[in-house]
């Protein structure tokens, strides 16, 4: 039940012999020094105010070495959430399963650091800065039978009322030269449930955190990633950004190139730089990467940044030779022996020298910045437009030369070009008529367009997904119209409208919202995938998904976007 009165508030010290009380919040009104003798640790407390949101910057240091975390730390009546849902017994949330190679992790996790306590007198909401400020090392202790919970920069260790992976302690270490910084913002709301909870989450971290943005949609997008935000662990930069939650603590090239639409610069630079820093080019330079990188690189140029020489150079000589390969001007990437791995549909097999539109329309995209930036492309562009054209059948773009299926990837190449030159490569009614032939086609459903389907937008039989014949074991696994046998990908879809929206399609924006809407109706969140026959959403704040508000607010400022797609995700967000 809710309690009749607010939790009480304190920040404690953490050290792996004993846990000090530092101060009462409620006592700290602009800025606190306090020294804890015992521990031989100062801890510096700075409050500052923005808006309702009241930040704290917590801050241990030590003339000798020592090791230590901090924590806030709240006590009294009230149900407590955090981001994953309601807090009915004790558990240890954590954000980082510290081993980016670890990727089938068991771990009790929340994508957001943060602890809400609702109670009669409204919803105390915390959040802590991202995972990456404090090595990967957040964690929520939350013990509702005590109505008591701990938001710290580092772990006590264990995992209560779970079974999975062990996690030790982890104190930070701090010496004359050596700080360590806790930075948490809390807001009082009105909301008690679990959609109104987490967008209320978001729209802290964006006020706090981000750029203040008035709209809670982009805060949306931007709290997701910035909380994604991580240690790169691997080493080849600072920083780098995870798909997700569920996706340990590494790294992909497609998604984090989405990611980074709606992060700053500096951020985007740091993710950039984890691949520009390494030196295996050749390990990520399977399936599409080398086109990803090639356009990531000049896109990073045209906001001012750094591109990385070496690794451009790589990867177009790498995107040349997939197109000469076999002579048909496609880009043949390399892939598994038996045709998998060859694009984002991973577990899709494809023929070696089959020509995909997906990526043949990234490779176009990529192509035309590499004759931007000064390479000698020779004839390529010409082949590999006119393999890419050549797939319209007269009716829409298929799904690969020798796929003959409705595939909304299709136009992500031409779409990527026009965010960064302004115009298109594919004429409009191939777009338009695409577009309509698959929206009139049973291939789209109440809860999205299937990502892939039969000519008539049926469901595709398993010997689509095979190349020579052969059986797929990947794709027989995958449930019908789950995942990529005929599920909705959003980010998919919401790009397949919108680049049919710069052709000039009918009905685009009203087709976006209600996609979008699919996902909020669900959590009030977006996700990777949608089953198009029983609506289930799989991974809430899939990363990428940014990507949609960051394309759409750039065409707005360019003239192009329609506003009411945005004014109809704010209203329906705010409803929540």
């Amino acid at each position: 039940m809710k309690g009749k009165i607010s939790m009480k508030y304190n920040i404690l010290l953490h050290t792996p012999v004993k846990i000090y009380n530092v101060l009462d919040i409620e006592g700290l009104h602009y800025s606190a020094e306090i020294h804890i003798q015992e521990a031989e640790i100062t801890i510096s407390c700075i409050r500052k105010t923005n808006g309702i949101y009241k930040i704290f910057e917590l801050t241990a240091q030590s003339m000798n070495p020592a090791k230590c975390y901090i924590s806030v730390h709240g006590v009294g009546e009230g149900e407590l959430y955090s981001f994953a849902g309601k807090s009915e017994q004790e558990q240890i949330l954590r954000q980082s399963p510290h081993n980016y190679m670890n990727y089938q992790y068991k771990m009790d996790k929340s994508a957001i650091p943060s602890v809400a306590v609702v109670t009669e007198e409204g919803c105390d909401i915390w959040v802590s800065d991202n995972p990456a400020h404090c090595d990967n090392y957040t964690t929520q202790h939350i013990i509702p039978q005590n109505n008591e919970f701990f938001l710290s920069s580092g772990d006590n260790g264990g995992s209560p009322n779970f079974e999975g992976d062990e996690f030790l302690p982890y104190y930070h270490s701090i010496d004359k030269d050596i700080k360590h910084t806790f930075k948490v913002a809390m807001c009082k709301t009105k909301s008690d449930n679990q959609k109104a909870i987490n967008r209320d989450m978001f729209v802290l971290i964006n006020s706090v955190f981000g750029n203040n943005d008035n709209s809670v949609y982009h805060a949306m997008c931007f709290g997701a990633n910035y909380m994604h935000y991580r240690r790169n662990e691997e080493g080849s930069s600072d920083y780098w950004i995870v798909a997700g939650i569920q996706y340990a603590n590494s790294q992909y090239i497609r998604d984090s190139f989405y990611q980074t639409m709606i992060l700053p610069y500096e951020m985007e630079q740091q993710c950039y730089n984890a691949y520009a820093c390494r030196k295996d080019y050749e390990k990520i330079s399977g399936a599409e990467n080398p086109l990803f990188l090639i356009i990531w690189s000049y896109r990073i140029y045209k906001r001012g940044g750094q591109y990385k020489k070496e690794l451009l150079d790589t990867m177009v000589k790498k995107m040349f030779m997939n197109i000469d390969k076999y002579g048909n001007g496609g880009y043949c990437a390399d892939c598994r022996e038996d045709g998998t791995f060859r694009n984002w549909f991973d577990i899709c097999a494809y023929e070696f020298d089959d020509i995909d539109a997906y990526s043949q329309g990234l490779c176009i995209c990529a192509l035309y910045i590499a004759k931007e930036l000064g390479y000698d492309v020779g004839n390529r562009l010409v082949i590999a437009l006119n393999a890419y054209l050549s797939l319209y059948n007269g009716k829409f773009m298929q799904m690969s030369a020798k796929k003959p299926y409705l595939a909304l990837d299709c136009f992500i190449g031409p779409l990527l070009y026009y965010m960064l030159f302004g115009k298109s490569f594919i004429p409009d009614y191939i777009a338009s008529n695409t577009y309509n032939f698959i929206i009139n086609s049973n291939a789209k459903t109440k809860y999205g367009i299937k990502i892939v389907s039969d000519v008539n937008g049926d469901y595709l039989p398993q010997e689509a997904y095979r190349a020579y014949n052969k059986e797929n074991k990947y794709m027989e696994a995958v449930k019908l119209g789950s995942y990529a046998n005929g599920g909705s990908y959003h980010i998919y879809e919401m790009m397949f409208h919108i680049a049919a929206f710069l052709h000039h399609a009918d009905g685009v924006v009203d087709n976006m919202t209600k996609r979008l809407f699919v996902d909020l109706d669900y959590d009030g969140a977006t996700h990777e995938y949608t089953s198009t026959i029983s609506g289930f959403c799989s991974k809430a704040n899939q990363g990428w998904n940014a990507a949609i508000y960051s394309i759409w607010a750039e065409l707005i400022e360019r003239g192009v976007g329609d506003k009411t797609f945005f004014e109809d995700a704010e209203a329906k967000l705010r409803s929540l």
